[in-house]
């Protein structure tokens, strides 16, 4: 008994050291919290004393930094009207922004290395270095010198990559020409940049809208992945140029369509693209010297056996070296019609005459027509579309770059399918009928049994509801029907011209 009280008294004298141990612990890490809180609050102080002693200073500063700056960039010129129209400080505006300056920085020497860009082009070594100093201010020889700098190059790089990521380092129309470039593409506007300045309100909005600035494409980032796998310059500058595409976004969205089509030129192939399957083919296009053009319409119009009116360019180059020769115009299926819509002989017109302009040459619809047996409409400027040929072996080739600019299509009828979807299978007949293809119905069967000659049922037909087509270039990009990222040539050099613009960029 003895024993048992003894425990029990020694267990309760235990458990009174343990809890004035615990008592004694809290009081002392109370002590350090305050003690700590009183050091933060202390330099906190002395930085808010710090930004108000030099904040005028600063101002004269960023005034003369942004009256001297002469950078050619958009973003540049975005950030000196920023400025110059009163904009308030956004990074050395008070003490707690330093935070906000220390996010940014270290976002960009993640992402800018990722995009095999050059960290010199965004000022980082410049904004490091402003940056230790605002870290440990009263060692600053020219405090407010270094916050002008620093509120200077960290508004440039932060509008530089915003603006690139989001719209591009480059403009394609710029870089290709008009007679070209034809998709309309977004480009940055003072009230995106307005947008941006007003993210950096804390740290974690400003980091939402930095990602949110990236493509979301995946074969972008497929590319930024393969970017670190690339041995070669030639593979890493491939990679490169096919990133710098994929930031410029076209404004009608082809490609975000559920069921559109997707030609590109680099590749000589074209994807017929709907939510169930990918249909896919090659093509022919443009010769070097008639490149086919880049453009973003819609599919409005389907023509069976159509005629072609020959382009002027191609009347003056090729056909009117032939003036005066009927047989030519013959052989061809040729014919010319005056500009008042009258007939004219072949035979009695010049060089001279056909050069002018005054007259126009088509040639008959047919088996032998150069657009073939089928053709798709789409408004745009160069009179460029997807058809068939007369000349099926040419997709046999490796390179089939020999168009006059349009682009043939290996299986036309299978495009003629997907952009009519719910067209009646006997209405899909008549058109292969009419195109002297076999028909695929017991109807089509018994009407061409009991129809001789030519039959000619379907003349055109409008595209409803219309299918968005692209015509893009990409040497490097994700293949619509294996996912896989796939290598293409470069038949018309472009990758050249987009590594000379994105080269001031690059490390």
């Amino acid at each position: 008994m003895l024993h048992s009280e003894s425990w029990q008294g020694g267990t309760q004298g235990h458990r009174a050291l343990i809890v004035l141990a615990c008592i004694f612990l809290a009081l002392n890490i109370s002590a350090c919290k305050q003690s700590k809180e009183a050091e933060i609050d202390e330099a906190a102080q002395k930085l808010e004393q710090f930004y108000r002693a030099h904040s005028l200073d600063a101002q004269q500063h960023l005034d003369m930094l942004i009256a001297d700056s002469h950078d050619t960039l958009y973003a540049d010129r975005m950030e000196r009207r920023y400025y110059n129209e009163g904009g308030q400080w956004r990074w050395m505006g008070a003490p707690q922004q330093i935070a906000l300056c220390d996010a940014l920085d270290s976002v960009m020497h993640s992402q800018i290395s990722a995009m095999g860009f050059s960290e010199d082009i965004f000022n980082l070594a410049d904004i490091d270095q402003q940056l230790a100093i605002m870290h440990q201010p009263d060692s600053a020889e020219n405090a407010a010198l270094t916050m002008a700098q620093l509120e200077h190059n960290l508004t440039q790089a932060y509008l530089r990559y915003v603006i690139g990521q989001r719209f591009g380092f480059t403009t394609p129309g710029k870089l290709f020409g008009s007679h070209n470039y034809d998709i309309e593409i977004e480009q940055a506007d003072s009230a995106f940049v307005e947008h941006a300045m007003k993210q950096l309100t804390d740290t974690q909005t400003m980091l939402d809208f930095l990602a949110s600035t990236e493509p979301t494409d995946t074969t972008y980032h497929m590319l930024k992945r393969q970017l670190t796998l690339d041995s070669t310059d030639e593979a890493r500058n491939r990679t490169l140029c096919n990133m710098e595409r994929l930031r410029w976004r076209d404004k009608k969205h082809a490609k975000d369509s559920a069921r559109h089509i997707f030609v590109n030129v680099a590749a000589q192939q074209v994807w017929a693209i709907s939510p169930d399957s990918v249909i896919n083919m090659r093509i022919c296009c443009g010769k070097p010297a008639t490149k086919t053009p880049l453009l973003s319409s819609e599919i409005q119009k389907i023509e069976v056996n159509p005629e072609w009116g020959i382009p002027q360019s191609i009347i003056r180059g090729e056909v009117s070296g032939h003036a005066g020769d009927s047989a030519y115009f013959a052989r061809r299926n040729y014919y010319v019609v005056g500009s008042n819509g009258q007939r004219v002989n072949p035979g009695s017109l010049t060089r001279a005459d056909l050069a002018s302009g005054r007259y126009a040459v088509r040639q008959r619809s047919g088996a032998g027509n150069s657009l073939g047996r089928i053709i798709f409409r789409f408004p745009n400027k160069f009179s460029v579309y997807l058809h068939d040929t007369s000349s099926p072996s040419a997709f046999n080739r490796d390179v089939r770059t020999i168009s006059h600019g349009c682009v043939r299509l290996q299986r036309p009828f299978d495009i003629a399918e997907f952009v009519l979807p719910d067209a009646d299978p006997w209405f899909l007949d008549k058109m292969r009928l009419s195109m002297d293809l076999q028909p695929k119905t017991e109807q089509g069967r018994q009407y061409k049994r009991t129809h001789g000659g030519a039959i000619r049922l379907v003349n055109n037909t409008e595209v409803n509801p219309k299918v968005p087509v692209l015509i893009d270039y990409y040497t490097c990009y994700r293949n619509p029907k294996t996912g896989q990222l796939e290598n293409w040539g470069d038949p018309y050099s472009y990758d050249k011209i987009v590594l000379k613009a994105i080269k001031p960029f690059l490390r």
